[in-house]
């Protein structure tokens, strides 16, 4: 009689091919089959910013609006015939990455700054927007009159940025880093830097705030343009070209073009160059 503490006669080629499967759904079958996981889920997962006007914040009644919110609900439109279908994540510059490649999100609409670097870790969707990427908000006597002038000088900023490294590098600033924007705008008012050296949209709007446009400026404008693009993990290519054709789409339909406006940012060559030529490429099509 078989004692019921004896192994099973198979348990070693069991065990085996319950770790083939297992390694096969978690490694490069599960990166291969995105799209068809999302799909099977029923909603997409996109990380986005909730602290962050014009590209995503909370607003009054606690719902998160902006530029990001409103192309990250029309892809999942497109991919679920409904803008509901979607769970938005708040990260920030210093874990949106990470949460990408831990499989937390699909996908990153979060004023994502295209690099060589990050092109190592993850792949771009297509460009949807170019920023200002980085400007010097600072009190309206500051003798700071050229990037240069910032040597030596505390500077408040937000952990990830892409420019930290350049400030601090080239231009010899002492960066004060937080993880939100909150944070970094009470450490300036509480005079533990000498300017904000940060991301020039949502600067420019802030230092048009009450209690801010009498004391601060834009002292010093961008030395640079960064093109933002959405981000996916390595090796989902079908997934990829879902989100890019979404993103096509919304340009095309004049969801970004709509969205400058109902944000307050302006009418941007950028964002209306491409909506014509995605029109023209949806009518070829």
């Amino acid at each position: 009689m078989t004692s019921r503490f004896a192994k099973p006669r198979f348990a070693k080629p069991l065990a085996a091919i319950s770790l083939l499967a297992t390694c096969l759904a978690f490694g490069g079958g599960a990166q291969a089959d995105q799209l068809d996981r999302v799909k099977q889920r029923g909603k997409l997962i996109a990380g986005i910013k909730n602290d962050y006007p014009p590209f995503g914040s909370l607003d009054a009644k606690g719902e998160i609006k902006g530029f990001e919110i409103d192309l990250a609900k029309f892809v999942a439109k497109q991919i679920f015939g409904s803008d509901t279908a979607i769970e938005l994540v708040p990260v920030i510059a210093s874990n949106r990455i990470e949460l990408l490649n831990a499989g937390r999100i699909d996908v990153i609409f979060a004023t994502l700054g295209k690099n060589a670097d990050r092109a190592k870790v993850l792949d771009f969707t297509e460009e949807y927007y170019k920023m200002a990427g980085i400007v010097l908000l600072a009190a309206r006597d500051t003798p700071v009159k050229t990037w240069e002038d910032v040597k030596g000088r505390k500077l408040c900023g937000i952990q990830g940025n892409l420019y930290n490294r350049t400030l601090s590098e080239k231009y010899g600033a002492e960066t004060v880093l937080f993880t939100g924007t909150a944070e970094m705008f009470k450490a300036f008012q509480d005079n533990r830097c000498e300017g904000i050296a940060f991301d020039g949209p949502i600067l420019t709007m802030k230092v048009a705030e009450d209690g801010w446009k009498d004391k601060y400026r834009i002292a010093l404008e961008t030395f640079d343009y960064i093109p933002i693009a959405g981000g996916v993990r390595k090796g989902e290519a079908a997934f990829l070209a879902t989100v890019n054709k979404a993103i096509i789409a919304a340009e095309a339909a004049n969801v970004l073009t709509s969205a400058e406006q109902s944000f307050h940012m302006g009418a941007s060559d950028y964002v209306t160059k491409r909506a014509a030529e995605a029109a023209a490429k949806v009518k070829a099509n």
